[in-house]
Formats: C-alpha cells, sequence, structure tokens
C-alpha cells in the first residue's frame, strides 16, 4: 500500500526539521547548544512538534518600546556557556532586539530605533556603532524566533555568581528597570551603559547604567543630572581630570576584563575610553 501525500509530506517535514537543528547545533554564536550527557527538554511548537530548548539563554522580558510603540524582547545568554568577549570577559550577555524584524536589518534601515532610540552610534544615523548585529545579536533573534529559549518565569537564580552586561546590544532603557532590579538581587556585579539618559523614561537607570556620552558636553550634561558617565571621545584624546581610563581598552594595553573590573555600574566612577574599530575615525567629537 502506498503512502498517501500527507504522510509523505510529514516525514519530509520532520526530516528538515531534524536537520535544521543538527545544524544550528554546530554554529558557533552565543546561542551554540552544549547539552553534555542529558537531553535537553522539549517544548511543542505550533506545528505540533517537540522542539529542543536551549539551555544557554532565556526570554527575561517581552513588551513595547518606550521609544517608538514597537514590540522589542529581552533575552540572556550565557548561561550554560560563557561568552567568549575577550574584553568583557565571561559575563552573560542580555540583548534587547526587535520582536519582529532582524535585527541587523533594523540596524540599517530605522526601525532598530526600538531598541538603540536616537543613539548617534546606530547604523541609521552615524553608522559607528561597535556591535556587529548581523553577528551575535542576529543569532539570538534567530533561536528565539526557533522557539528555542523558555521564559525566565521565576528563575532569577540563575543569575546567582554571574556577571551580568545589561545591554549587549540595544540600549538597557528600553526595558523596564524593575527587569534589571531583579536581576541585581542575584547577580555579582554588573556593567550597563544608556545613551537615552535625558529621556523620563529612562530615569530609573540612574545609579544602574553609565550615560553614553558622546562629547564633553554630553558629559558635562549628565553629570549635572546626576548620572555616572561613559565618555566616547576620539582616538588620541585624553581623558579629562578625575575621569576612570577603562582599563580593559586597547590604549591601556587590556590590562583587565569588564567583569573584573565592573566600574561602569552606573554608581562607581566616570569612565573614558577612546573610539576604536573600524569607525573610530567617524568619532570626531
Amino acid at each position: 500500500m502506498r503512502p498517501s501525500r500527507s504522510s509523505t509530506a510529514r516525514k519530509l517535514l520532520l526530516s528538515f526539521i531534524t536537520c535544521s537543528i543538527r545544524f544550528s547545533r554546530l554554529n558557533s554564536g552565543p546561542d551554540t547548544i552544549h547539552w553534555g550527557d542529558s537531553p535537553p527538554p522539549l517544548q511543542t511548537t505550533s506545528l505540533g512538534f517537540k522542539m529542543s530548548i536551549n539551555p544557554n539563554g532565556r526570554i527575561l522580558w517581552e513588551g513595547i518600546s518606550p521609544y517608538d510603540g514597537s514590540p522589542i524582547v529581552c533575552i540572556v545568554t550565557g548561561l550554560s556557556q560563557g561568552s567568549a568577549n575577550g574584553k568583557t570577559g565571561t559575563m552573560l550577555q542580555t540583548w534587547i532586539l526587535p520582536r519582529d524584524v532582524k535585527p541587523n536589518e533594523a540596524f540599517k534601515d530605522g526601525r532598530g530605533r526600538s531598541v538603540c532610540g536616537d543613539c548617534r552610534h546606530a547604523g541609521y544615523n552615524q553608522g559607528t556603532c561597535y556591535v556587529k548585529f548581523f553577528h551575535a545579536p542576529l543569532s539570538v533573534w534567530n533561536a528565539y524566533h526557533r522557539g528555542s529559549y523558555a521564559h525566565i518565569g521565576q528563575d532569577w537564580h540563575l543569575f546567582t555568581g554571574h556577571a551580568v552586561r545589561f545591554g549587549s546590544a540595544g540600549d538597557p532603557a528600553m526595558v523596564p528597570a524593575d527587569i534589571w532590579q531583579r536581576i541585581l538581587e542575584f547577580c555579582d556585579s554588573h556593567t550597563g551603559y544608556s545613551h537615552q539618559w535625558r529621556q523620563p523614561w529612562a530615569q530609573g537607570l540612574k545609579g544602574i547604567c553609565q550615560a553614553s556620552c558622546d562629547g564633553f558636553a554630553d558629559y558635562l550634561a549628565a553629570s549635572e543630572a546626576g548620572w555616572k558617565c561613559f565618555l566616547v571621545a576620539p582616538k588620541g584624546a585624553t581623558a579629562p581630570k578625575g575621569m576612570a581610563h577603562c582599563a580593559a581598552s586597547i590604549e591601556k594595553g587590556q590590562k583587565t576584563t569588564c567583569q573584573a573590573c565592573t566600574l561602569c555600574d552606573g554608581a562607581s566612577a566616570d569612565v573614558f575610553i577612546n573610539a576604536h574599530g573600524a569607525s573610530a575615525a567617524k568619532v570626531t567629537a
């Protein structure tokens, strides 16, 4: 008896999904799956198939951007495999991403304002951001849309003993401050930066994140408003008196990592760094 067309189609679809999952496990992004000896938990997709949950990440929050009202999502990764970022160390990474638009596309065409706001370094503005949105952010976004991440639920204890980077991509101010406060109840340390420090809805991050300042005028204004600052200056510029020069920077010989330093916690110090990366020449003020 010949199998029905529907039966054959279902087998082909199952085969395709299985191959896709196997392929995704070979990727080297922050959503790479390392199961060890224990099989991962499963969740049921809208098609009724069982899909593996990636223990390396959790969905922290899904909601609406305070900047433009678009749907966005915040995800943490590094829970089972630490970051390979040489500057930050093995900190947990948090990603604030557009929910419905690929981050690399949004970064270029302006839809990324939902997570980056009016940041001058965004691709739709000056284009000097060091974040490669087509790498880790896109990898995390794809994993989210595959249904690979479970919600955090009541498992905030997963942050215990970790250092956390608030806003590995996207601005922490786009996420309610109580999400970050919840993490702070458990984590050992953190870093965070916001270009939205002028916005009324960002004031809950004062004392939690540094105000990202592009030029000395920004620094003076943010300091007067009560923020600790992170000042990005042109390559070769010297640090203003009283500011700590980032010891994890290239110009300082990368003497430490953000994980070990944690001065950029919104409360400890004003920090200075020279612009770096391929677009450093575009930073002129």
